[in-house]
């Protein structure tokens, strides 16, 4: 199997496009279509629904992804038998959104801790706004947030997105409509950030003046609020899973689809630190395994 196809396959995944993959592997957009259909045809089933508005990965598209991760991971280890071996060591000042430390955090850590074990971590957990901050003045040197920076010296690595969605105390509703949920208080994450973004632009959808909403930035107090009869909180769902399988939130279904929380590693190139840079690159694997193991994937972007 050519590698270059399953890179191909990778890049368009994550970006959500094959526009987006093309620019990122320095190729024409008709080439990584190509290497795609090829791939497609060597596994015997199409990884991507394809239509003028969005680009979908299949059921056999996700199960791909944690292949495809291992498989490319596998092809930098045999590129480096030759090189000289050297451990990576050093500090690495690591910042996360409310939605990454109640998700993949902890399981990215372990895998840090030994993949790299000569490699010193310092973790703090902020706004996408703040990391920005972090990353633009040096005080951190990856930053696993929601909104890449175009900036001269940031590398910007973007992740499989994640599900938003509705959920409430536990009281058995069905599905309700939007503009039900919106005409009473609801809940969401810190001011601007991207479930608060999404949360307006719903309001906008349904010509509804915006409401009386909650602005939270910590998961844990947003769900108690929520258990306390406070609203409906429009969230990252992977992020609130340990509270609804405890029977303490539900999830409710709405008639208006939300975006997903898109997930992206930015770091500090200018740095020149391999640690860094390796640190950065098992975070997006990590993110995408976690994310391809969800039930629910979220739709990609548009082609």
């Amino acid at each position: 199997m050519n590698t270059r196809f399953v890179e191909a396959f990778l890049w368009s995944a994550r970006l959500g496009s094959f526009r987006a993959a093309s620019e990122r592997l320095h190729i024409t957009q008709a080439a990584v279509a190509n290497r795609i259909a090829s791939l497609e045809q060597d596994i015997g089933a199409r990884l991507f629904e394809r239509d003028a508005r969005e680009l979908r990965i299949t059921p056999v598209g996700m199960r791909l992804l944690e292949y495809g991760d291992r498989l490319m991971e596998l092809r930098r280890e045999i590129v480096s038998l030759g090189r000289p071996q050297r451990e990576v060591s050093g500090l690495v000042r690591i910042g996360a959104i409310e939605t990454v430390v109640h998700t993949w955090l902890l399981a990215f850590l372990t895998n840090l801790q030994s993949t790299y074990p000569a490699v010193e971590v310092q973790i703090t957990s902020e706004t996408t706004r703040a990391l920005h901050r972090g990353l633009r003045e040096g005080a951190l040197d990856i930053a696993l947030q929601t909104d890449p920076l175009g900036e001269p010296g940031i590398v910007n690595m973007p992740c499989l997105p994640m599900k938003m969605g509705w959920v409430g105390r536990p009281c058995g509703e069905g599905p309700l409509p939007v503009e039900q949920i919106l005409r009473e208080p609801v809940l969401t994450m810190s001011p601007r950030s991207q479930p608060h973004e999404a949360l307006k632009g719903l309001y906008r959808e349904a010509g509804i003046p915006v409401g009386k909403v909650h602005c939270v930035s910590s998961i844990a107090a947003l769900a108690r609020l929520v258990t306390h009869g406070f609203g409906r909180a429009l969230v990252p769902l992977p992020a609130i899973d340990e509270y609804v399988e405890r029977g303490e939130l539900q999830i409710i279904a709405s008639d208006r689809p939300v975006p997903p929380q898109r997930i992206v590693v930015s770091y500090l190139d200018a740095a020149g630190s391999d640690a860094i840079r390796l640190v950065a690159e098992l975070a997006s694997r990590v993110s995408d395994q976690f994310t391809s193991g969800l039930d629910t994937p979220a739709a990609g972007a548009a082609a």
